[in-house]
């Protein structure tokens, strides 16, 4: 029994860690988001604001619950590179934000993306054997990204 709560403990605390971090980074873009984004010309497909939000609060709970199955899996070949990769697309994706909407760099965010998309593409190949659930949790994340990456790659032709 305690066993089972120190791990839905430690879950919980992934989760809360990578909400907390991102919502941080998002909050210190809002003002850019407010005003230089509203400015651009977007998809006929982009979502309303209020979307985001919303959308990535799922997400990235999404993102903990897959990362902390990663760190408790037990070792199977590949398992070190599933990490390295998590950590890498982890810090793209926080990187992303600043970069699009703080800096205004359409074209280094695209490039950002696309890498993300990669090692979000590779961590679900290299997994689905050995961490099925991990791969089924980075499906919706892998799926949105990409649509992410349209919309970025939109504003960055359109503006």
């Amino acid at each position: 029994m305690k066993s089972t709560f120190k791990s839905y403990l430690s879950l919980i605390l992934w989760i809360v860690a990578l909400e907390g971090v991102s919502t941080v980074i998002g909050y210190s873009t809002k003002t850019e988001v407010d005003a230089w984004y509203g400015l651009l010309n977007r998809s006929p497909l982009t979502p309303p604001n209020y979307v985001f939000p919303v959308a990535w609060t799922l997400l990235y709970g999404l993102i903990a619950a897959s990362g902390w199955i990663i760190w408790r899996a037990p070792t199977f070949p590949r398992l070190n590179l599933i990490k390295i990769l998590y950590v890498v697309q982890l810090v793209l994706n926080w990187t992303w934000t600043p970069l699009f909407f703080h800096y205004g760099l359409t074209g280094t965010s695209l490039v950002s993306l696309l890498l993300m998309d990669i090692i979000v593409l590779m961590m679900i190949c290299l997994g689905y054997a050995r961490a099925r659930s991990v791969s089924l949790l980075l499906t919706p994340y892998v799926l949105w990204i990409l649509f992410a990456t349209y919309l970025n790659f939109y504003i960055w032709q359109h503006n």
